[in-house]
């Protein structure tokens, strides 16, 4: 048989409502620091040299170009050719309009990006 006592609290070392007890009944929001990140602003490379972030090293520099022949500037030199300048087909090889931009970082030598004409 089970006996009722209204009278009959609980003992004061559960009561929690009590001040400087937190009250546990209620729930707590969590708060959870969210980790910051700084994004580095996008490479925009071009025919000049350009600042740029280096996937080696991580330094924000301005970088370093080397032209080199494309695709494009064998076609046109070939053109040229078949035009009939055979003395002016090596005029897409010093012009750097008609090649590649290689990009490098400037404190470690890394690749950075190519820009094409």
């Amino acid at each position: 048989m089970e006996k009722n006592y209204p009278d009959a609290q609980a003992p004061p070392s559960y009561n929690t409502t009590q001040p400087g007890y937190p009250n546990l009944n209620q729930q707590q929001p969590l708060i959870v620091a969210q980790p910051q990140f700084i994004q580095a602003p996008p490479n925009v490379l071009g025919n000049v040299p350009s600042m740029a972030t280096c996937p080696s090293c991580g330094a924000r520099k301005q970088t370093k170009i080397e032209f080199e022949p494309s695709t494009k500037t064998h076609l046109i030199a070939l053109l040229i050719c078949l035009i009939g300048g055979i003395c002016c087909c090596c005029i897409p090889y010093c012009t750097d309009s008609c090649q590649s931009a290689k990009h490098t970082c400037s404190s470690c030598g890394a690749y950075v990006g190519t820009f094409k004409n």
